[in-house]
């Protein structure tokens, strides 16, 4: 029985030392980016990557809680407009910011609060293609051990990317009716 006992034991031991290697040897940086083409103009997308209440008309976590309270900074267009939300357990709480508005891109600052604390960058590319508008969105974000962690049994890229997706084509859907 003692022998049984130290071998799982041990067992768990290295399933946690393990985890704990696999761990650190996640990147230092997370990059999620998807695109799409859309079928309208830049300046038909532009505003809406610009004006925070109309990006939270698109934006495919204001599905999921249908309850979100929204906070829009005066104004809510243009570099320095923000939105916070504090939502359900599939939303939680967080800030964005307009950090940067350029003809072809928009930058924010991304905060998430709860579940879990987390800052990121979130890029939006607009560029001109033959069918439309290719529209990129990129998310960078350090992680931390405990991100590194949850990697280990998540594909961080496969779950944001899908969010992203959803999201690209919300976009599109408001824009090109």
């Amino acid at each position: 029985m003692k022998k049984v006992l130290l071998g799982l034991v041990g067992l768990f031991v290295a399933v946690i030392v393990g985890v704990l290697v696999m761990a650190s040897m996640q990147p230092d940086i997370s990059h999620v980016e998807r695109s799409a083409v859309i079928e309208a103009s830049p300046e038909a997308i532009m505003p809406h990557l610009t004006d925070m209440k109309r990006w939270v008309e698109w934006s495919p976590w204001a599905e999921r809680d249908p309850n979100v309270k929204w906070t829009f900074s005066d104004p809510a267009e243009g570099k320095g407009a923000w939105y916070e939300w504090e939502g359900n357990e599939d939303v939680g709480k967080g800030r964005m910011e307009v950090t940067a508005v350029e003809d072809d891109a928009v930058s924010y600052d991304l905060q998430f609060i709860e579940p879990f604390e987390s800052e990121a960058t979130v890029t939006l590319r607009v560029g001109e293609q033959d069918a439309g508008t290719q529209v990129t969105w990129e998310m960078d974000s350090e992680n931390a051990f405990m991100s590194k962690v949850f990697m280990v049994f998540m594909d961080f890229d496969a779950m944001l990317g899908a969010d992203f997706e959803q999201g690209l084509g919300n976009l599109a859907k408001k824009v090109e009716s």
